[in-house]
Formats: structure tokens, C-alpha cells, sequence
């Protein structure tokens, strides 16, 4: 078991030792936060059981967990795992991911020229080098890392309700438009962190309802960081550009799918497609959207919000509740998103203002 790599520092702590730990700059102040501290104990608890080489499986399949391990997803990487651990006397749960590939630890993957990794190693140190790094309410938070000889596992917060494509999809538990509203408003104020707080800036590039996952009070937290990338600071003006496009279909910025070209205003796109599916309960790959004559949900909503009845776009099971002012603008708002000229977008910050100013 490792440490998550701290920012450069002239002394490096030892993973052994719970002392050193709690003085890891990474955690600095986390007693003032319960939220912060909670989060130590369970990798206090990580870092306590596997300081002997003992593997993740076996300490998971002890009879001292009150039960085995749970899949709770699979995807291209690998699967993801539910864990109860113990921490004095208290059952935690902890969401696994686990990732197949040749061994590296922390600051082997934050050393290594990303070019030289395997895409599942460079997947692997994206997650390290942004949330492994970084508190915020609306972001995921990645506990712990720990290499296996042949495999890696990363250990998250567990999040109960899943993802909000899932939520949105299964309709359990129900979504009132008050609480999409505060799901868009978080979501908002995660991606102004990331584009505007943090340094150096960091650009999602998989922003989709699928990776934003729901808490047991249903508040949402960005999650997979495996594509992200930090912008450099003498790159904080001006595009990034990629070999290949990354990201999910529908959710993917024109001028990105177009010309490899990224900035933080493809993540905004992403983020008024989210927007428009809170709204309509519609998803950008949705059959529906082949039968119409726009064929995909940003030129529908548009056509939707100029015709003589603009309330057609919002789902059906949000009607009637009088919510419905607030819902057009919002899908106003996720027309500023996605237009088809990056400048023109808002930012992420400016977002957030346009919603945290619809009342609710």
C-alpha cells in the first residue's frame, strides 16, 4: 500500500508509519473537516491492514468484514467493487476499481512520460495526478492507491445511488426537478473548480451523466478522471490537442470531434448536454431522437424552445408541478453551452451564476 503522490516536496513520508501519514501535506487541515477526517479513517484503515504486502482480495475476504466483495460495475478497464471494511466498530463501504496492468507505484506513474505509458497506466495516473490530488464536494474522492503485482486498485468514496444515468434511467429513487436543479448546480460547481479554482486547470474530457455519480442525499459528485487531463500553465490561454478523440458520443464537442483540438469549453459542452437531459429526461443516444428530424437532442431542444409550445421538450413526469419557468431557462442555458463556436460558450463559473440565479 502506498501513498498518493504529494506535490514536490524535499522529504518524502514513509507509508508505515500513521504519523507520517496524518502529516502528509495531501491531507494537511483534514481535522477540521469531518468530511476529511472521515475519509482518513477508512485509509488509515486501508494503509493499517495492507502495510504487509497482504493482497487487497484476501484482506477484503476476511471474517472480519461483515460482507465479500460486490460488483457493482464493469467497463473497459475493469471491475468496480462495493467493500464493507471495519474501522472501530463501524462498517464503512468503499467503491474498488480495479485495473489489470503491469506493476508502477504512485510516483513511478506521476514520473513517467505519459507517452511511454500503456493507455490503462496513463488512465491510472490521471486518476492519481487530479482527484488523488484535490477536495471538492462535487468531485469524487480518490482514497487510496494500491499497486498488486498484477493489477492496480483504487479506492473511492462508495457512492449508493450510482450514477445519474442510471438514477435518471431506472427512476428510483425519484428525481423532482428541485433536485436536478441542485444535481446541475453541483455539477456546475465542480467543473468551475476544475476549470477556474485548481491549478493546474484540469480538463474533464468525459463529462456525461454516467460519470457523474449520486451520494445517499442524492448530491452529485464528478467521477473518472481517467481521461482528464492538466493543462499546463503555459497553456492556460488556447487549445489542447489529442491524438484521438476521447469521450462518449453525444456528449462529445464539435470542434473536439473535429479537429482533436480541447479546451475547457469542450467540458461546457458536455455540461449543457447534461443540462438538457435533467430537463427533457432524454439521453443524446436515445431511439427517440433517430425519429425526429433534428436527430439529436441539442437540435431538438432548440427547435422545441421556438415552437408554439416550448413546455413539449421537458419530461413528461416534471409537468404539471409548476416548475416549468425555471425548466425552460435551464434549457436556455444548455443552448448557451452547446453552441456550435466554442467562444461563444459561457464558462464553466458563468454557468453556475445563470443557474444559481434561477430561484428555487
Amino acid at each position: 500500500m502506498e501513498q498518493l503522490p504529494r506535490p514536490p516536496s524535499s522529504s518524502p513520508s514513509s507509508p508505515s508509519s500513521l504519523g507520517c501519514f496524518l502529516a502528509h501535506p495531501l491531507w494537511v487541515g483534514a481535522s477540521v473537516s469531518f468530511a476529511v477526517g472521515f475519509a482518513l479513517g477508512i485509509v488509515a484503515f486501508v494503509l493499517r491492514w495492507l502495510s504487509g504486502n497482504i493482497s487487497l482480495i484476501d484482506l477484503l475476504s476476511r471474517s472480519h468484514l461483515p460482507c465479500p466483495l460486490e460488483v457493482i460495475g464493469r467497463g473497459g478497464c475493469g471491475e468496480v467493487y462495493k467493500a464493507v471494511l471495519l474501522y472501530r466498530d463501524r462498517a464503512v463501504p468503499v467503491a474498488i476499481k480495479k485495473i489489470v496492468q503491469p506493476p508502477a507505484n504512485a510516483a513511478q506513474l506521476c514520473r513517467d512520460d505519459s507517452k511511454m505509458l500503456h493507455h490503462r497506466t496513463r488512465q491510472i495516473r490521471s486518476e492519481i495526478m487530479t482527484v488523488g490530488r484535490m477536495r471538492h464536494p462535487n468531485l469524487l474522492r480518490l482514497l487510496a492507491h494500491l499497486p498488486q503485482p498484477r493489477c492496480h486498485y483504487l479506492v473511492y468514496e462508495y457512492m449508493p445511488h450510482g450514477s445519474l444515468h442510471d438514477v435518471m434511467k431506472r427512476g428510483s429513487p425519484p428525481l423532482d426537478w428541485p433536485c436536478r436543479l441542485k444535481i446541475a448546480l453541483g455539477v456546475a460547481a465542480g467543473l468551475e473548480y476544475l476549470h477556474t479554482v485548481h491549478r493546474p486547470k484540469v480538463i474533464h474530457r468525459d463529462l456525461k451523466p454516467g460519470n457523474i455519480l449520486l451520494d445517499g442525499d442524492l448530491k452529485p459528485r464528478i467521477a473518472d478522471f481517467g481521461l482528464a487531463k492538466l493543462v499546463p500553465g503555459d497553456a492556460i490561454s488556447g487549445p489542447m490537442n489529442s491524438n484521438n478523440v476521447a469521450g462518449t458520443l453525444g456528449y462529445i464537442a464539435p470542434e473536439y470531434y473535429q479537429t482533436l483540438s480541447y479546451t475547457e469549453k469542450s467540458d461546457v459542452y458536455s455540461f449543457g448536454v447534461i443540462l438538457a437531459a435533467l430537463v427533457t429526461g432524454r439521453f443524446p443516444l436515445d431511439e427517440f431522437f433517430q425519429q425526429t428530424d433534428e436527430m439529436w437532442v441539442i437540435g431538438w431542444v432548440r427547435a422545441a424552445l421556438q415552437s408554439e409550445d416550448p413546455t413539449a421538450a421537458i419530461d413528461r413526469k416534471l409537468v404539471g408541478k409548476g416548475f416549468e419557468e425555471q425548466m425552460l431557462l435551464v434549457l436556455k442555458i444548455a443552448c448557451f453551452c452547446t453552441y456550435d463556436d466554442p467562444n461563444e460558450r459561457p464558462s464553466s463559473r458563468d454557468a453556475r451564476h445563470m443557474l444559481a440565479q434561477i430561484k428555487h
